[in-house]
């Protein structure tokens, strides 16, 4: 049996009797302050390890008919996992809500927002909301927005603290945490749902907050401040030791971390045989495991996770699982069956004809006629 490995990883995390693989853990940024490209701290979007800040990819910002001078928002969808930021456009009054390929920093317009917006989180639902800044026309204040238009209904008035705002989701306790302020920052929480009260005060800081996103994996925030400086907090705003200094003060936050998908099937099977069911040891993210083949149909079949095994060959077997808000998706697994033709098919040895009792004794009978009548000759 063969196991090929469809994407790219940067290491190997089991070897234990199955084969799997993984996706490198990454934390996503953007930047206020520039999109230009030309240094490395001048990016508009940023792929970061989470451990310590370090880049691991950049990329310009560019959205069509749109020259992109910043963005100060990031989040993704968990149902669709689709990443939405806020960018800043050269001669374009407020923000612009888009769609953003983490991979390539392509954007697709959604929309103005009507005001200049600060941040964005989603909540479980797939609602997103919004907080504007303090220099918005109405600052400090939370709205929900419409992913399709970048239409947005006013939520509740936030207040509470100077530069800056921020919002990031905890999905645990289906609550939103906001920041804001310098100098004396302002950590505070409250419901993501209507009527978005009571605010619950949760601590004090000394730096402005930049993003933050929650990490499962650790029930904390990772957060962005004012310094440049990566951390996680937990939700009641313990700061843990840093972790590392960033090429600019980046803000709005995605994480998304490794999963490792395990898939062994059976290394030989004989074409003909009853389908078989296949079984693959998922990851974390809220996605199925999917199964597939690119094999000719003459050696085998997939229908859901039942294979069948058509003629003999080398029948190629796919486990895939995609990812999700919080996870990537697990590099696909290719494994390779051997499939040997089903052995011919038995001839029957046919029974001997016998003799039943009736025709042993009609013989005997004949016979006996015979010595009689041979009998009465010789005489």
């Amino acid at each position: 049996m063969r196991v090929r490995f469809l994407s790219g990883c940067l290491g190997l995390l089991a070897w234990m009797g199955t084969q799997a693989v993984c996706a490198a853990p990454t934390l996503y940024a953007v930047n206020p302050f520039g999109n230009a490209g030309d240094a490395p701290g001048t990016f508009g979007l940023y792929a970061l390890h989470p451990a310590d800040g370090s880049v691991m990819a950049s990329h310009t910002i560019t959205v069509p008919s749109r020259t992109i001078i910043g963005a100060n928002g990031l989040t993704m969808d968990p149902g669709t996992h689709v990443a939405y930021a806020i960018v800043r456009a050269q001669g374009v009054s407020g923000r612009l809500l888009v769609t953003l390929d983490l991979s390539t920093g392509v954007g697709t317009e959604v929309g103005n927002l009507g005001d200049n917006f600060s941040s964005i989180a989603f909540r479980a639902d797939g609602q997103l909301l919004g907080v504007t800044g303090d220099g918005a026309t109405v600052p400090e204040t939370l709205y929900t927005i419409d992913k399709a238009t970048a239409t947005t209904a006013l939520a509740v008035p936030l207040g509470n603290g100077a530069d800056g705002e921020v919002i990031a989701y905890n999905p645990l306790t289906d609550e939103l945490h906001h920041f804001s302020g310098n100098g004396t920052a302002i950590h505070e929480r409250f419901p993501a749902t209507a009527p978005y009260t009571p605010i619950t005060p949760v601590s004090t800081g000394s730096r402005e907050v930049f993003g933050a996103v929650w990490d499962p994996s650790q029930n904390r925030f990772y957060v962005t401040d004012i310094a440049s400086e990566l951390r996680t907090m937990a939700v009641d705003g313990t700061q843990g030791p840093l972790l590392g200094v960033m090429v600019n003060d980046l803000r709005g936050l995605i994480l998304q971390l490794d999963q490792t998908l395990a898939f062994t099937p059976t290394p030989t099977a004989v074409a003909g045989m009853a389908p078989v069911g296949l079984v693959a040891t998922a990851g974390p993210s809220t996605q199925p495991v999917v199964f597939s083949t690119p094999s000719a149909s003459t050696i085998c079949t997939v229908s859901g996770s039942q294979v069948t095994y058509v003629g003999p060959g080398t029948c190629t077997l796919v486990a895939e699982q995609a990812g999700d808000a919080s996870y990537a998706a697990a590099p696909a697994v290719s494994v390779d069956v051997l499939v040997t033709a089903a052995p011919p098919a038995s001839v029957s040895a046919q029974p001997v004809p016998t003799l039943g009792t009736w025709a042993l004794g009609s013989l005997a009978g004949l016979l006996g006629v015979f010595g009689l009548r041979r009998q009465r000759t010789g005489a």
